[in-house]
């Protein structure tokens, strides 16, 4: 075997050792970590996922502002989990808070309206999308567990299906600027396999998702994955890097890890929230 084809195979071993090892603590703290637990891990999480994500700022020659928008990323993650801290203030908060930082720091002019915005950006894109993320798990009960366990294996099916039909079948480019390797057959097959993997989701642990709700749910969250797979491969590409980060030995850093989760976390709980528990159509 030469040396380029066996990369591929070792970066792909990689990749699933570290799933494996992560797997039984992913399942603890959706399942049965206290409520607690869970939101400081996604806390923990989501201000990695920023750092990276304010890193691609920085690379861009921005002088973002890391310490204070982690700051503010932890009090808007704060509202989600505690219901003394209001969401609403501190979104206001972080648009008044971070331009005024600039006004006062030694940054150049020219600089300051690009630095600003991505260090707002980063603050409100990630604390929101995280903030979905605690609330699926937090305010339905026992039905919270189900539906994060419902979110991941959806979206990770249909990321595993599209590689594997891609691979093997894709020929047309979705978005060949953003991102050439992506194909409309992978990304069919993607869709194809989370509908499949919803049914048997709502057919083993999850019968409160009514079948025709899980599989349509499955085929938007599959879709969308995919866009947001895309918007963080436009966002690197702007960058002129490849991985958002290295943390993660395969899967490259955290942003690039939880982009699709994050994503499609506000569309289950909006789906859930309006369709489902409402009792709308389908």
């Amino acid at each position: 075997m030469s040396e380029a084809a066996a990369v591929p195979r070792r970066k792909n071993f990689t990749r699933e050792l570290t799933s494996i090892a992560g797997a039984p603590i992913l399942i603890w703290l959706v399942g049965w970590a206290p409520p607690l637990a869970y939101a400081l891990t996604i806390a923990i999480l989501a201000a990695l996922v920023l750092y990276e994500l304010l890193d691609l700022g920085e690379k861009k020659g921005y002088p973002v502002q890391k310490p204070l928008s982690i700051a503010l990323l932890f009090l808007l993650l704060g509202g989600f989990v505690f219901e003394a801290v209001a969401v609403e203030p501190v979104i206001v908060a972080t648009m008044l808070i971070i331009p005024a930082w600039y006004v006062f720091a030694r940054t150049d002019l020219e600089e300051a309206l690009p630095a600003s915005a991505v260090s707002i950006l980063g603050v409100l894109y990630v604390g929101m999308l995280a903030g979905a993320l605690l609330r699926l798990r937090l305010e339905f009960g026992e039905q919270g567990p189900k539906l994060v366990f419902f979110l991941f294996l959806v979206v990770w099916a249909g990321d595993a299906g599209a590689y594997y039909v891609g691979r093997n079948f894709g020929r047309r480019p979705l978005s060949h600027r953003v991102s050439p390797k992506k194909t409309i057959e992978g990304t069919v097959g993607g869709i194809t396999v989370s509908i499949l993997a919803a049914a048997a989701i709502q057919r083993t642990f999850f019968p409160e998702f009514p079948l025709l709700h899980a599989l349509l749910a499955a085929g938007i969250l599959s879709a969308s994955g995919v866009v947001g797979d895309l918007v963080e491969s436009m966002w690197k590409r702007s960058a002129a890097v490849k991985d958002s980060g290295t943390f993660l030995p395969g899967h490259g850093g955290f942003l690039d890890r939880s982009d699709s989760i994050l994503f499609t976390a506000p569309i289950l709980y909006f789906y859930w929230t309006l369709l489902v528990r409402a009792g709308g159509p389908v």
